[in-house]
């Protein structure tokens, strides 16, 4: 089953209706205490390679221009593992909003200076006045069953644009998934090997492609719904259309960084596109193997 990577689910509510309300219609400045858990990206394990005796020093710094103080905190493994901020803000998204850009911005400069992955995994927001509490935390997908001897290895023809796929699966940052599947979608659009010979073998036996469509599960399950909801039912050609700008912004962010892409709701929006592709690349792909794997296409190759 295929699922979709870096999405973070709504805020859910750890209090009760009320006191959620109560804090969410208070417009008056307050004490709001964001938590975030953090991750390397690599290993997958949620904690980064900073040991948490050498980050027992609690930070008084200035964030957005309100004053704050940043604490560290380890698990088991003795290293940090959640970093907890406190200040003052008009409302709780607004205060995650500045605490998120800020350690984006630390965990930049750290994995510069220490030569370690490190992202963001969930986060949880706390209005102490109302006893309001939210926590996000990302889906963690189950094993799925596999027969190894039912599913066979890539077609030598489609070896490349397989691991270009699992390249795409592989990878952490949703820019080089996103790159990774419009590369294939571009090929298929332009009808570039390995679908140029998929197309001609087609011809010798009377088949075609079916137009494919982005549907209504695809904006759900990448999320993309809430960026792109008038892609439904659009054929995979303008969804083509849509990601290019978004190729061309990270293929320029590539030339000249100067942060097009940073935030929030920059990097959400570009989770779900990403996403979007990777699964429309996966429909081109399995019709592409389903081809293939007929005997008339065995018999006409």
């Amino acid at each position: 089953m295929w699922i979709p990577y870096g999405l973070q689910g709504h805020l859910k509510a750890e209090s009760a209706p009320a006191t959620i309300e109560q804090s969410k219609a208070d417009r008056s400045e307050r004490d709001i205490v964001v938590g975030f858990f953090v991750m390397n990206p690599v290993t997958q394990t949620w904690e980064i390679d900073i040991s948490a005796a050498s980050a027992t020093d609690v930070l008084q710094t200035t964030i957005g221009g309100v004053a704050a103080v940043v604490a560290f905190y380890g698990g088991d493994a003795g290293k940090v593992n959640e970093v907890i901020y406190r200040l003052r803000a008009p409302s709780p998204l607004e205060a995650f909003t500045v605490c998120y850009r800020d350690l984006e911005d630390r965990l930049a400069r750290w994995a510069l200076e220490l030569g370690r992955g490190m992202a963001i995994a969930g986060w949880q927001i706390a209005d102490p006045q109302h006893k309001a509490r939210w926590r996000c935390t990302p889906f963690r997908p189950s094993a799925v069953a596999l027969d190894p001897t039912v599913i066979e290895g890539a077609p030598p023809g489609h070896q490349a644009v397989l691991a270009l796929y699992r390249n795409a699966r592989n990878a952490s940052d949703p820019a080089w998934r996103l790159l990774c599947a419009v590369s294939i979608l571009r090929s298929w659009q332009r009808q570039e090997e390995p679908f140029a010979s998929t197309n001609r073998r087609l011809a010798y036996t009377g088949g075609h492609r079916r137009e494919h469509r982005v549907t209504f599960e695809m904006l759900v399950h990448s999320g993309a719904i809430a960026t792109a909801p008038d892609l439904r039912d659009r054929p995979f050609e303008d969804l083509i259309d849509r990601l290019e700008p978004l190729r061309e912004t990270i293929m320029r962010q590539l030339d000249r960084p100067h942060g097009e892409m940073s935030g929030f709701e920059a990097r959400s929006a570009l989770v779900q596109m990403a996403n979007l592709a990777d699964t429309a690349a996966r429909e081109v792909l399995l019709e592409e193997l389903a081809f293939c794997s007929t005997s008339e296409m065995l018999l006409a190759s």
